[in-house]
């Protein structure tokens, strides 16, 4: 078990704790991560390459590395799960929560470089009958909140409209939302490429932007920090697939060199042979 004081250093720096993690052997960094509280373990993964946490994540049992991914940012999360290979990716969303595996295999639906695969769901909505009144107390109480713009959806999960919270407190507590909200301005699709919003005039004003998918169904929205974090970490994944890429075909060029050489160094005796009979 952790101690406090090791518990409160990796806490306090879980990026330079990453950084060590992915430079022990592979027996080492698993005794460690199996002892690891998972929130801490997730913290800790988060600051890793893709390729670095994966490895990590695969010296696991795919209890415990469930675990720990189910408590990651679901970005940092679905980051290793690409690099999986089908069947073992489908273990590891077996044994997590249903809610977190529901978000991750709706990111992992979209390719890494469209505004889907940084979609955060984890909205508070509300339906144009609701009461401003109980609209904010349920605001209030909510855990995620993605600025200061409430997205009001029908009964098809279709984007009705939007609302300002400021509008909002200035309503009485009977009235229904749909007196307040108005059309949404800018809605993104989630098919589009996540660099085609990098410099949107929209950030200008706008902490997120609300996206749907091919049928106007409401996923989420997309933060304005995730957009310069997407472009980030789409570069980090590119170079780390590539590396991985290269490092298989050197071994794979490695070995068809000594099999190469394997036949040679036995055709030759053989050639003589023949020339001295």
């Amino acid at each position: 078990m952790f101690d406090p004081v090791t518990k409160g250093y990796i806490a306090l720096y879980p990026a330079e704790a990453a950084r060590i993690l992915a430079r022990l052997d592979s027996r080492d960094s698993k005794a460690i991560l199996e002892v690891m509280p998972p929130q801490l373990a997730a913290n800790v993964l988060e600051h890793m390459t893709p390729s670095s946490a994966g490895r990590c994540l695969e010296q696991l049992t795919v209890k415990t590395g469930g675990e720990i991914l189910a408590r990651m940012p679901v970005t940092a999360a679905v980051a290793p799960l690409r690099l999986m290979q089908r069947d073992q990716l489908k273990e590891w969303l077996a044994v997590m929560p249903r809610h977190a595996a529901a978000r991750l295999r709706l990111r992992l639906r979209y390719s890494e470089t469209v505004i889907g695969a940084f979609v955060d769901a984890d909205v508070v909505t509300f339906m144009p009958d609701h009461r401003v009144g109980d609209a904010l107390s349920t605001f209030r109480r909510a855990s995620q909140r993605t600025g200061q713009t409430i997205y009001v959806l029908d009964a098809r999960r279709h984007l009705a409209g939007v609302v300002d919270l400021s509008d909002l407190l200035g309503e009485r507590d009977r009235s229904l939302i749909q007196r307040v909200m108005r059309p949404a301005s800018i809605v993104l699709n989630a098919r589009a490429a996540i660099q085609t919003v990098t410099n949107h005039s929209a950030w200008l004003t706008h902490d997120s932007l609300p996206v749907v998918n091919r049928d106007d169904v409401f996923l989420g929205v997309l933060p304005r920090s995730k957009v310069i974090e997407g472009e980030q970490q789409l570069l980090t994944e590119v170079a780390d697939r590539n590396e991985l890429a290269t490092t298989r075909a050197a071994l794979a060029d490695i070995f068809w060199m000594g099999v190469g050489a394997l036949f040679v160094s036995n055709a030759g005796p053989a050639t003589e042979s023949k020339a001295e009979d």
